[in-house]
């Protein structure tokens, strides 16, 4: 995991925001050897955490990559309505000098609480963040079904293996 997720993950972590870490961080947190170049969460969409969030990247000179400006981005009503109407399964944010990218994976906010809640916890620089569960991000990756997915997959069945969990 590069300093520039652990930055941002230790920000979220310290301004409150409810999430839990998912995708190919999540993968390495369990033991995976993936190299991924974006840093995904699962965001809570309750307004004050969402805005919390969204003001957090903002301040560390991260944009989202649509044209939209902050007051709507802001406006948990207003990214339900674009999930709605426009099928929108996360919003990114990236820095100006392309050196991290965030994903927050709006489309799984709907099962915020139940991906929490089967989370596991892992701290990292003293501090403890929810990370999806294996079967979690095994299900989660089977319906996105890109290449790299189906090689997660592999790896985290491994893990689990190792774990005896499988």
């Amino acid at each position: 995991m590069t300093s520039d997720f652990l930055e941002i993950l230790n920000a979220l972590h310290d301004h409150r925001v409810e999430f839990v870490i998912v995708g190919g961080v999540a993968a390495v947190l369990h033991g995976g050897s993936r190299v991924t170049f974006d840093l995904d969460v699962v965001p809570s969409l309750a307004p004050e955490s969402w805005q919390s969030a969204v003001d957090l990247l903002w301040n560390l000179g991260a944009r989202p990559r649509i044209p939209e400006p902050i007051e709507r981005i802001r406006d948990v009503e207003h990214v339900r309505r674009w999930r709605r109407e426009k099928g929108m399964l996360a919003l990114n944010f990236h820095t100006p000098d392309g050196r991290a990218e965030v994903d927050l994976l709006v489309a799984e906010s709907d099962a915020f609480d139940d991906l929490r809640q089967r989370a596991v916890e892992v701290t990292v620089d003293r501090r403890t963040f929810f990370v999806a569960s294996i079967d979690d991000l095994i299900s989660m990756k089977q319906r996105a079904g890109r290449p790299q997915d189906l090689l997660d997959i592999a790896e985290l069945r491994k893990i689990q293996e190792r774990l005896g969990r499988a």
